[in-house]
């Protein structure tokens, strides 16, 4: 069982939360909170080859919050949430939590995890780490309720009773002398199966961390409905063999869930010597996702591919393949690739330099262009109140090669994909 950093802490103060946006300074942090998150930030995976930036970085002294959205908190017992660096709602803090809490829901890191409209209505007054535990244990409630997943296991034990059938060789060498005792064979129908075990030891780590009495109740009565099933003796053992199979499809809602709190898929932590809890999400990828489901589920006259196909910019001297090409979101009409959208979760703003456009992605959209044989690509940026309409470059030297950028909004996928139709011909039937 987790040591419980919550309890432990001998200098921890009473709960204050501290609400700031990506890229912003960590404001009013003690000195040993500031070392604490650095330090939990040099622990945190960055991705392959380093590329992903760290959780928070140190400028002028000062620490700030990188492209992370979700929530820390620290041993001292501040809580630090840390929202899109772009108002996704005009209604404010609530809503825009409920709106990130909408896209997490095409997020490749959840799965098959479910978050339906209610739900998130319904967890606007939680914080983003306990909607989350919210989300999670109705999951659990619901499946409770239509019977934890049970098996036949082969079990050998020496009873008072008999039960199955005596395995004599065992019996004869256990009990020559207590002869009121059978060693046996038996099969036992039982919950004790891989996933209700990981399901066991998500309640428990998480009744050391949460906060909120609605979610600590319900975790409570979890445990005991689990209270029967032991928690893994080997944890990563139990996730390798864990199947869903057709007798406990119940389950596939939950067990993503089970992932994401045990297994760190988002930078989840429960306690630890430099954070007491962490739930963290990078926002590129929570974009890219949410535009690539928007896209195939609000048009239906191309077929939609995530990072494929890949292509080739060049070859090198032996003739081999360098440079393989990636896009976020192709477009595709019988068999041929008809639109490249590119995802990037960057302010836009027309009055900057090039509109605020970097050159590594106009580079990378005109390749684009330039290897897949195609007449238009578009980058797609969040709507902000100074980026409200689409913008065009014409490459230079080749007109029938534009690059748009195109304003996504993310509060209403809906009308984002139809407004794009004049800007991409063809886009729906």
């Amino acid at each position: 069982m987790p040591t419980n950093a919550l309890a432990k802490h001998p200098r921890r103060i009473a709960s204050r939360t501290m609400v700031v946006r990506e890229y912003e300074p960590l404001n009013g942090l003690h000195e040993d909170e500031k070392r604490d998150l650095m330090r939990f930030a040099l622990a945190q995976p960055t991705g392959e080859g380093g590329r992903q930036p760290p959780v928070f970085v140190i400028r002028n002294g000062r620490l700030h919050a990188q492209n992370y959205v979700g929530i820390i908190e620290t041993r001292r017992g501040t809580v630090i949430e840390i929202l899109p660096k772009i108002d996704l709602s005009p209604g404010g803090e609530k809503d825009t939590r409920c709106v990130f809490l909408t896209m997490l829901r095409d997020w490749r890191g959840l799965g098959q995890a479910q978050l339906d409209g209610a739900s998130i209505r319904a967890v606007r007054r939680f914080d983003m780490f306990e909607a989350f535990v919210h989300l999670f244990l109705k999951s659990v409630v619901l499946l409770t309720r239509r019977g934890l997943a049970r098996a036949y296991r082969s079990r050998e034990a020496n009873l008072p009773r008999l039960r199955g059938r005596i395995l004599f060789p065992r019996h004869v060498r256990a009990n020559l002398v207590d002869r009121s005792r059978f060693y046996v064979g038996y099969d036992e129908f039982t919950a004790d199966r891989p996933a209700n075990r990981l399901i066991h030891l998500a309640l428990q780590r998480l009744a050391t961390v949460v906060r909120h009495p609605a979610n600590r109740q319900r975790v409570h009565q979890l445990r005991i409905v689990f209270s029967d099933v032991p928690t893994p003796r080997n944890l990563d053992d139990d996730w390798a063999r864990h199947r869903v199979d057709r007798s406990m499809r119940h389950y596939d809602t939950v067990m993503p869930w089970v992932g994401l709190f045990l297994f760190g898929h988002g930078l989840a932590t429960f306690s630890g010597p430099h954070a007491s809890r962490a739930l963290l999400f990078p926002m590129e990828e929570v974009f890219e996702d949410f535009v690539t489901a928007a896209v195939r589920r609000h048009q239906q006259r191309f077929v939609v591919r995530a990072q494929r196909p890949m292509r080739h910019l060049a070859t090198d001297g032996a003739d081999k393949p360098a440079f393989w090409l990636k896009p976020d979101i192709v477009l595709m009409e019988r068999g041929q690739v008809r639109l490249i959208l590119d995802a990037k979760w960057k302010h836009l703003d027309p009055r900057a330099p090039n509109h605020g456009v970097t050159q590594a992605d106009a580079y990378q959209l005109f390749a684009y262009g330039r290897t897949y044989g195609l007449r238009r690509v578009v980058l797609v940026y969040p709507r902000t109140a100074g980026f409200r309409e689409p913008v065009r470059f014409r490459c230079a030297g080749d007109h029938d090669l534009v690059m748009d950028c195109f304003p996504f909004d993310v509060s209403d996928a809906v009308g984002s994909v139809h407004a794009m139709t004049p800007t991409v011909p063809g886009w729906r039937r």
